[in-house]
């Protein structure tokens, strides 16, 4: 159960480092030059993903569906946020990268959970 906790700790102090850095003025267009603002939604969003799903404790298939619901509920609180700052800008395709990364991640962690409980 602590790595489970520590799971969801990680997951949040991500976010708000995440959030923190987006409302520093120009880092968030700065990071997103140098490496891609898809990408960085992508990654991020990904990772969250993932420390979500093994945070969670339910049956595989709808841990997976509950990834998803708590990354998309995330990504609308990162994009309500921004939406509130004069120098960036809410965006939907953000929020559907941030979404589609999950459902990506999420998959991939239910199929690699399928495969580990198999017995032959």
């Amino acid at each position: 159960m602590a790595v489970r906790m520590r799971r969801l700790a990680l997951l949040a102090g991500f976010f708000v480092l995440m959030v923190s850095l987006g409302a520093v003025p120009g880092e968030a267009n700065a990071l997103s030059d140098r490496f891609g603002d898809k990408l960085l939604h992508a990654l991020a969003y990904g990772l969250m993903a993932a420390l979500c799903f093994r945070a969670l404790v339910a049956k595989p298939l709808p841990r997976a569906f509950m990834t998803v619901a708590a990354i998309a509920l995330l990504g609308l609180v990162d994009e309500s946020i921004q939406s509130l700052l004069p120098y960036r800008n809410a965006s939907l395709a953000d929020w559907c990268f941030d979404i589609a990364s999950a459902a990506i991640v999420a998959a991939m962690l239910l199929l690699l959970d399928r495969l580990t409980t198999t017995t032959d």
